[in-house]
C-alpha cells in the first residue's frame, strides 16, 4: 500500500535557501552535500518512470537532516526509525540521518516552508494541516468517503499525481505515505445523537474538521498536535477529532473520558523530501531512498492497523470508555457533513471531481 508517484524534474539553478546558516546553527553542524550538477530526471521505480541520472561521488557520506512533529511513542515514528535505519544500512554508512522529533526542530505549522527552502531535507507532515495552500491537500480529510484502510489508500493513489504535481511547485517530493487509524471524537460523553456536540470546545487540526464541527454545533478550535495536551489543560479544548494512535500517544485519558470510535475520516502521514536534496544525492544512494521508502509504506500500513486496535487497548487500559460510533449520531454526521465534499470538488474543480468520481466507481458507492 505505498504512496508513489510519477514525479519528473528539471535541473535548474537555484540560490542557497534562506534560513540554512540559521539552521546550521541551531543544529550545531553543518549538513553535508554531495555536489554535482544533475540533468533533467524522472524517479524510477514506484516514484515514476524513467532513468535517473546522478552525480560521481559514491563514496561521500551524506548528511540529512530530518524533521518531525510526533512524539516517539507513535507508531509513525517508530516506522521513521526503521526507515532511517533502513537507509543508513542500505546504503553501508553513507547516508547519515539528523533526526529531530516532537517539534525539536520545527512546529508542524512550519515543516512545509522548512522542507520547500532546504532548511531540512526530510520532514513528516499531514498535508491536510497545510489545506489554506491548496485545498487539494484536503482530500484526505473528506468526512465519511472512505470507510477502511483499503479504500484509504485506494483514495490516495487516485489522487497522489495531482499532489505530486503540485508539491513539484513548491520543491518537495513524497518519498511515502502511511495512513492514520480512523478519525475518533473524543469526549466527557457518548455521542448519540447530533445535539451532543453542541457547545463542545472541540480540537480541530484542519479546516473540513472546523466545517464539521460547525455542522454539528460545536465550536472548533485549530490546534496542533503537539499543543493538544496544553490545550486541555488550560481550556481551551474539551473534545477533539483525531485517531486512536494519536490520542494514545497524548494521554488523552487525562482530559477526556470517552473515545466515539465515529470513523468520520482516514488521514494520512506524509514523509517528503526537498526535491534539491534528493537531486544531489548520487544515482545509487537515490535508489536507496525510493527502495527503502517503498518498503517504509508497506510496514507502515500495516503497522497502521496494528495500531488501532493496539491503541484503543491503550486507552481502555487507563481508565477510558471506548465504545462504537452511535448508529443515530453517524447517521446525523454523515448527512450533516454532504456538503463539504461536494465543495471541495467545486473548490478543486475538474481534478476535484475525477478523483471522487473514480474513487465512488472503484467501491461501488
Amino acid at each position: 500500500m505505498a504512496g508513489f508517484g510519477h514525479f519528473a524534474v528539471e535541473h535548474t539553478a537555484h540560490p542557497a535557501p534562506r534560513g540554512r546558516g540559521l539552521l546550521r546553527e541551531r543544529l550545531g553542524t553543518a549538513l553535508g552535500r554531495v555536489g554535482g550538477a544533475l540533468s533533467t530526471f524522472a524517479l524510477a521505480a514506484a516514484l515514476g518512470v524513467g532513468t535517473v541520472f546522478g552525480g560521481s561521488a559514491e563514496a561521500q557520506e551524506v548528511q540529512l537532516t530530518f524533521a518531525s512533529p510526533y512524539p516517539e511513542a507513535l507508531f509513525h515514528v517508530q516506522n521513521i526509525r526503521k526507515f532511517i535505519e533502513d537507509l543508513e544500512t542500505s546504503s553501508n554508512g553513507r547516508i547519515k540521518i539528523n533526526f529531530y522529533p516532537a517539534q525539536s526542530l520545527f512546529n508542524h505549522s512550519e515543516a512545509m516552508q522548512a522542507v520547500r527552502t532546504g532548511q531540512v531535507d526530510l520532514a513528516e507532515l499531514q498535508l491536510t494541516q497545510f489545506a489554506n495552500q491548496e485545498e487539494l491537500y484536503n482530500v484526505e480529510a473528506l468526512p465519511y468517503l472512505a470507510s477502511s484502510f483499503d479504500e484509504a489508500m485506494l483514495l490516495w493513489d487516485i489522487a497522489l499525481p495531482a499532489i505530486t504535481e503540485r508539491l513539484k511547485r513548491d520543491r518537495i517530493m513524497p518519498l511515502y505515505t502511511v495512513p492514520w487509524p480512523p478519525q475518533a471524537f473524543y469526549a466527557n460523553k457518548e455521542l448519540t445523537k447530533a445535539d451532543d456536540m453542541t457547545g463542545l470546545k472541540f480540537r480541530v487540526y484542519n479546516p473540513i474538521g472546523a466545517r464539521m464541527a460547525e455542522a454539528l454545533g460545536a465550536e472548533p478550535v485549530l490546534v496542533g498536535g503537539g499543543e493538544v495536551p496544553q490545550a486541555f489543560s488550560t481550556g481551551m479544548i474539551d473534545s477533539m477529532i483525531t485517531s486512536s494512535a494519536f490520542g494514545a500517544s497524548a494521554s488523552a485519558w487525562d482530559y477526556v473520558d470517552v473515545f466515539n470510535d465515529v470513523q468520520a475520516w482516514f488521514g494520512y502521514d506524509q514523509i517528503v523530501m526537498n526535491i534539491r536534496s534528493f537531486q544531489n544525492l548520487p544515482e545509487d544512494l537515490q535508489q536507496v531512498v525510493i527502495d527503502a521508502s517503498k518498503r517504509a509504506a508497506e510496514r507502515g500500513f500495516q503497522m497502521a492497523k496494528d495500531a488501532h486496535v493496539g491503541e484503543m487497548k491503550t486507552l481502555e487500559d487507563n481508565g477510558m470508555k471506548v465504545v462504537d460510533g452511535n448508529p443515530d449520531f453517524v447517521a446525523a454526521a454523515r448527512e450533516a457533513t454532504k456538503p463539504i465534499i461536494e465543495d471541495w470538488i467545486k473548490a478543486v474543480g475538474p481534478t476535484g471531481q475525477e478523483i471522487v468520481e473514480t474513487f465512488r466507481a472503484k467501491t461501488g458507492q
